[in-house]
């Protein structure tokens, strides 16, 4: 009945040096076997396409002229499958970090806050403009319009770009709210260009776009350079009435489960791009971009507050 126990524990005495032998085999076998899956998932992650989404803040042609460039550099540098994709809107993107299961973004700070708050989307980096990682929204109108300060916009027509855009949107209508100032009627342009461009012909009384200062040379750098070239006179004809607070930068946004190899990829690669000729000129005809920082959750604290959100 127990011969087979006491006949094993004798060799198990006797033969210590095989046990030590099988036990070494075993050894290499578990790390070779684990060398290799970690080769497979890698090869897997290679060949799986990871969806790129640019925010449609600006027209199709630069969001698929830059967006592409972009594109095709962080494959270059990273080897992994990437496609570029623009969504059709703000809320559109933000829906698919919850059916993606593998893809990043260069987003609205507004938008953040909701795939975080959703689909449990991580930032890893924030945009940098002009040296800042901060930039405003402001109220824009035409000088001639007769509109000296906020309260004058009460009963009067504003553009907004999108309900999910921070400072095109959120931050002006805080504002408003604030003041007490009801606008006879709200419309939405979708982007800070078009905007600009209601103000500029007169179809709306004021509009919300992004702000940053000028240069120290007194060059434009908000909303209005971007039809500058249509409209020369643009900023003379359209004038800042009013700023908002600081607004964290666009973050690069990565979905819930991303690999966390893939991403260190993309953010070298990124960096990378920022520090090439060709790519910061990309960057800034894109969003204004001159570069990346880190960036964690909490920088976004502020913005939550505003929102109303929790975490």
């Amino acid at each position: 009945m127990y011969s087979t126990p006491l006949k094993n524990l004798r060799y198990r005495w006797l033969c210590p040096g095989i046990q030590n032998t099988i036990c070494i085999a075993l050894t290499r076998h578990f790390f070779v076997l684990l060398f290799s899956l970690c080769v497979v998932s890698l090869q897997a992650q290679q060949s799986q396409t990871i969806n790129f989404y640019l925010t449609p803040s600006i027209s199709a042609e630069l969001l698929n002229k830059n967006g592409t460039f972009i594109k095709d550099f962080l494959e270059k540098e990273t080897g992994l499958s990437i496609k570029m994709v623009i969504p059709s809107s703000y809320d559109e993107m933000v829906d698919y970090f919850g059916a993606d299961g593998s893809c990043f973004a260069i987003m609205s700070s507004q938008s953040y806050i909701l795939a975080n708050k959703k689909h449990g989307a991580v930032v890893k980096l924030r945009t940098v403009r002009f040296g800042h990682s901060v930039y405003y929204g402001q109220i824009l109108t035409r000088a001639s319009s007769g509109i000296k300060t906020i309260k004058d916009l009460q009963g009067k027509s504003i553009a907004y770009t999108d309900e999910l855009s921070t400072s095109g949107y959120l931050y002006p209508k805080k504002m408003l709210e604030k003041n007490n100032v009801k606008p006879s009627k709200e419309i939405f342009a979708k982007k800070h260009d078009e905007v600009v461009k209601l103000v500029y012909e007169g179809k709306v009384d004021a509009g919300a776009a992004f702000y940053s200062p000028p240069a120290t040379d007194g060059t434009l750098r908000d909303a209005r350079v971007r039809i500058k070239d249509k409209y020369p006179d643009v900023e003379q004809k359209v004038i800042t009435l009013v700023k908002t607070d600081a607004i964290p930068n666009d973050p690069i946004v990565f979905s819930k489960n991303f690999d966390p190899e893939a991403a260190r990829k993309l953010y070298v690669a990124l960096v990378k791009l920022a520090s090439e000729a060709k790519g910061k000129q990309t960057l800034l005809e894109l969003y204004g971009t001159e570069g990346f920082v880190k960036a964690s959750d909490a920088d976004y604290n502020s913005l939550r507050v505003v929102m109303g959100v929790t975490r």
